[in-house]
C-alpha cells in the first residue's frame, strides 16, 4: 500500500472493513493497525471520513481489571458527590451509603430481600409510578395550551 489508504462511497466498502464503533460492538479492537480505508461525507454541511480498519487483523478487546473497576467507581462516586454539592447536599449526608435512600421509585440497597445482593436490587425493574393528573384552569381551557404562556410573557415584559 502507498501513503493514502483507499477511499470508498457510502455504503461501497469491503465486508471486512469497519469503524472503530462497529469493531467495539463486536469486542476488537484495531490493535495499532493503521487506517484501511476512508469514506468521505457530508455532516451537517461539513467535510468528514469515516476511518475503517481491516477486522481480520483486529484483536479482542483487554478485560478491564478489578483494579481499573474499583477506580473507576471510585471516580464515579466522587463525580456524584460533587454533583449532590452543587446542588446544596453536604457530603457528609451521602458518605454513608447504607444511610442514603434516594427516595421512592428507586430500588435500593436497604430495600433488598435478604440473601440478595444490593446490585441485584438496584437493577431490578422499579415499580411504575401512575402519571400525576394535570387539571386545566377555565381559562387555559378556554384559550387554548398557549394563550397563559402568551399573556404570562406579555406580563413580565419579554419582547417575541
Amino acid at each position: 500500500m502507498s501513503g493514502e489508504p483507499e477511499s470508498y462511497a457510502w455504503g461501497t466498502a469491503p465486508a471486512h472493513l469497519r469503524t472503530r464503533r462497529q469493531l467495539q460492538a463486536e469486542g476488537l479492537s484495531p490493535a495499532g493497525q493503521g487506517v484501511a480505508a476512508t469514506v468521505p461525507h457530508r455532516w451537517h454541511g461539513r467535510e468528514q471520513q469515516a476511518f475503517l480498519y481491516d477486522a481480520r487483523k483486529a484483536v479482542p478487546k483487554r478485560p478491564v481489571s478489578a483494579a481499573q473497576r474499583e477506580a473507576l467507581a471510585a471516580a464515579t462516586r466522587e463525580r456524584q458527590l460533587r454533583a449532590a454539592e452543587r446542588r446544596g447536599i453536604s457530603r457528609a449526608e451521602l458518605e454513608n451509603e447504607a444511610d442514603w435512600d434516594p427516595g421512592p421509585g428507586w430500588n435500593t440497597a436497604a430495600a433488598a430481600p435478604e440473601g440478595e445482593d444490593k446490585w441485584s436490587a438496584a437493577l431490578a425493574e422499579p415499580t411504575p409510578t401512575p402519571a400525576p393528573v394535570v387539571k386545566k384552569s377555565a381559562l387555559a381551557a378556554h384559550r387554548g395550551r398557549n394563550a397563559l404562556a402568551r399573556r404570562s410573557h406579555e406580563r413580565d415584559g419579554f419582547d417575541r
